[in-house]
Formats: C-alpha cells, structure tokens, sequence
C-alpha cells in the first residue's frame, strides 16, 4: 500500500512520458535507489578550477575582485601538471586503496571534478567535508607538487581557498569559525555544486 496518494508523470529530457501516475514514496531518495545515488554524488562532488589557481598565484588576485597582494608572484604550471596534482589530491583523499574516491579532468586540465571517499560523507560531522577535504589536499598536492617553502604556503592556501573560511563583514574583522556564507564560497576556487 502507497503512504502517499499524490502522484506524478515522469518524462526524460526530451519531454517524452516515461511513466504515468507514480506515487511520491517512489521518487523519494528513502526509497529510491537512483535518487539515493544523485544526493550521494551530489554531497561527494566539487570542482576545483586549477586555471584560476594559476592565475590567483601569477598575479596575487584572490579572494574577490578589489583583493591583490600586490608584488608577489609564483610562477607554477597548475593545469600543465594537473595529472600529477590529480594523484597527489586522490592519495590525500582515499581512504582505502580502491575505494570510490574519483578525479575526472575537465576542459583539458583546466578544472578537476573530483568526488570524495563515501566513507568520508559517512563519518563527517558538518556539511562542508567535502569542501574542506579537497581544499586541504588541493593545497598540499600544490605544495609538494612544486616545493613551496612555509614562507609561501599560505599564498598557495589563499590562491585556493580565496576568503574561505573567514568572514569580513563585521566591522572589518575577520572570524575564523562561522560558516561559509554563500558570498565567500562564490570567492573559493573549490566549490560544490
């Protein structure tokens, strides 16, 4: 027996009618497997634009429009060497050899899609794991990829992280542990989707 009454028509991209007069509990990702899948992947998924990274670190621009530390430079072919970045942030990431942790190239290197570990999603206490995971491991691959002293490291963090996790809109004072408002995380080159 249906717990809901109300239905609904299903149709593919194109429009076409696939089924008629599907009850609610049936769609529902409590009891769909199929939309289980696409919250799962959608939670386990965010892209990392490597072509703004390499732009951010060439020109000192992070972290929004009027922000630029002006003088500095370093100089690093993130999207040339996105295969060997890739495998640095796949091993920070995996939890167990041959888990479901998975990178996939985009537009030629310029942006990684990557999906963390389930195992991950299962065990963390906030929303953000997938965020912070692969900005962590995005910002150490760049450190051991190209041998970036202390002294740079936290141009590298700022070049990936943009203003995340700080918050400015207080006065001017930047707090560390409040949640990621939606206007800084449009400033992060990490984002989910």
């Amino acid at each position: 027996m249906a717990k809901y009454k109300d239905t609904i028509d299903l149709y593919d991209d194109e429009g076409k009618l696939l089924k008629s007069n599907v009850t609610l509990d049936k769609i529902s990702p409590l009891t769909n497997k199929g939309a289980l899948e696409l919250i799962d992947l959608t939670k386990r998924t965010a892209a990392v634009n490597l072509a703004g990274i390499e732009a951010a670190l060439k020109t000192g621009k992070m972290g929004g429009k009027s922000n630029q530390i002006l003088g500095r430079s370093l100089d690093c072919s993130v999207v040339k060497d996105a295969d060997a970045i890739a495998a640095k942030i796949k091993g920070m990431l995996q939890v167990t050899d041959g888990d479901d942790t998975k990178i996939t190239k985009v537009a030629g290197g310029k942006m990684l899609l990557v999906e963390v570990p389930s195992a991950r999603i299962k065990a963390a206490a906030t929303y953000d794991t997938t965020t912070t995971s692969i900005a962590a491991a995005t910002t150490y691959a760049l450190l051991e990829q190209y041998k970036i002293g202390m002294f740079d490291g936290a141009y590298v963090k700022g070049a990936v992280w943009g203003n995340l996790p700080a918050d400015h809109g207080h006065a001017g004072r930047q707090r560390r542990l409040d949640p990621v408002h939606p206007a800084e995380q449009r400033r992060s080159r990490v984002r989910s989707p």
